[in-house]
């Protein structure tokens, strides 16, 4: 088994042999146990800082001022660029909050993304939210709005990894705002198509519901891309019992392309396979991992 040691030396050595900056933080649900890689080092957020939104959005509802049964009209001058689907459809659509929010983080749609935040109120109760919880550096700083955004992520959102970590935690452990706002907050988490990221080396399987499968771990979690940075944040849980929560992000790689083995993405996926091996339970037998395709074509010479 790894010690916490050797899995920091092994994320040394992966920022090492990368053009940009990495930041870490993770913890064991069960033992508490930490590992970490430049946690407090502030960096953009990019989609990731939809989970503060929807935590937001999810506390109002709590506090009756929402509903995730209401339905709220689609306006085509509502349209926003880059992910998501809703761009794509004509106006006039009526889809719940519910709908809405998933479609946030399931497929991190910039446009249901706004549309929540017109129904909180803005950017202003989102941070209010992440102070509440004593996560003061998770900051949204506009609406998605690729004109104002322009070339400079960070002025969408910024985070420490060591924040998104604790909100993760908070969620996972039902003191994010209370049960009702965390175990929704995790489901709505665990829609989230995207798995190409801090878990792209593992066997997590965001269909396996719908083929009647059993992973043997599960995941709820969001992540974030922009030219030059990947972010990625979420809950692990094991079917056999236990988990951790992470935060995984890089920026200002050279690599600015937005290909499926992105310098970006496979470091983070690096980051991510070295988390699972080193918390998987030792008598829950191998760990669900796979090699990356290069260690793949090294393997069949």
């Amino acid at each position: 088994m790894t010690s916490v040691d050797d899995v920091v030396a092994r994320i040394a050595d992966l920022a090492g042999g990368f053009t940009g900056r990495l930041a870490v933080s993770a913890v064991d649900l069960t033992t508490g146990e930490r590992i970490e890689w430049q946690p407090d080092v502030l960096l953009p957020t990019a989609s990731v800082i939809k989970v503060p939104v929807l935590i937001a959005l999810l506390r109002a509802v709590d506090a009756g001022a929402a509903d995730l049964s209401d339905r709220i009209a689609l306006r085509a001058s509502e349209h926003v660029g880059g992910s998501g689907v809703l761009k794509l459809f004509d106006g006039g659509l009526q889809p719940t909050v519910r709908d809405v929010a998933t479609l946030m983080i399931a497929v991190s749609d910039n446009t249901a993304t706004n549309m929540v935040l017109d129904l909180v109120g803005g950017t202003e109760p989102v941070n209010q939210a992440m102070s509440e919880l004593g996560l003061d550096s998770i900051r949204l700083h506009n609406a998605v709005d690729f004109e104002l955004i322009g070339d400079d992520v960070r002025r969408l959102g910024e985070a420490t990894v060591r924040d998104l970590c604790e909100l993760g935690r908070l969620i996972a452990t039902r003191q994010a705002f209370g049960t009702a706002v965390s175990a929704t907050a995790e489901e709505i988490m665990a829609t989230q198509q995207y798995l190409d990221q801090a878990m792209r080396y593992t066997l997590a399987n965001p269909y396996a519901r719908e083929l009647g499968l059993v992973p043997p771990l599960s995941v709820a979690s969001k992540t974030g891309f922009f030219t030059g940075t990947r972010v990625d944040a979420g809950i692990v849980r094991y079917g056999a019992g236990g988990g951790f929560v992470y935060a995984v992000a890089n920026h200002e790689a050279s690599d600015l392309s937005f290909l499926p083995e992105a310098e970006g993405v496979v470091l983070n996926g690096l980051v991510g396979r070295a988390l699972v091996e080193h918390w998987w339970p030792a008598d829950a037998g191998p760990a669900p991992v796979v090699p990356t395709a290069y260690e793949a074509r090294v393997a069949s010479r």
